[in-house]
């Protein structure tokens, strides 16, 4: 069984939200990552903070990216939400109650767990939004 990480859900969505500007030319700023969670700059500095001793971010010059251990954290919660997903709109969910409720899921289900409902769903290649599952 492999070792789980715990977030909390601020965490589990500030880790997303910078995976999800990866590919963005220009990395994010606390200040962004505050105005897009809906919390207070104070706020947003000891989420990073908390973040960066769990090894997940790196802040260099005031710009936020996922070291290493935090893009494998990304990708695991990534699956895990398409994989949930799936299984919910394939349960009769709306698109939009199985990604919404999928959020509050994707970062505490362990990988065996999620690897075994894949499997029962007969491993499909992408989510109800067409994306991926595996990335």
């Amino acid at each position: 069984m492999s070792k789980i990480l715990t977030f909390t859900r601020k965490e589990r969505d500030c880790l997303v939200l910078i995976g999800e500007n990866a590919s963005s030319d220009f990395p994010l700023r606390l200040v962004e990552v505050a105005n897009r969670l809906g919390i207070k700059a104070p706020t947003a500095l000891n989420l990073v903070k908390r973040l960066v001793m769990k090894g997940l971010l790196l802040r260099e010059h005031g710009m936020l990216a996922l070291s290493s251990k935090g893009k494998e954290e990304y990708a695991k919660i990534i699956e895990s939400h398409r994989v949930i997903e799936t299984m919910m709109t394939r349960s009769g969910a709306s698109l939009e109650d199985a990604c919404r409720l999928s959020c509050y899921l994707d970062f505490i289900i362990d990988e065996n767990t999620v690897d075994s409902i894949f499997n029962q769903l007969g491993k499909p290649e992408s989510c109800p939004h067409g994306k991926k599952i595996k990335v």
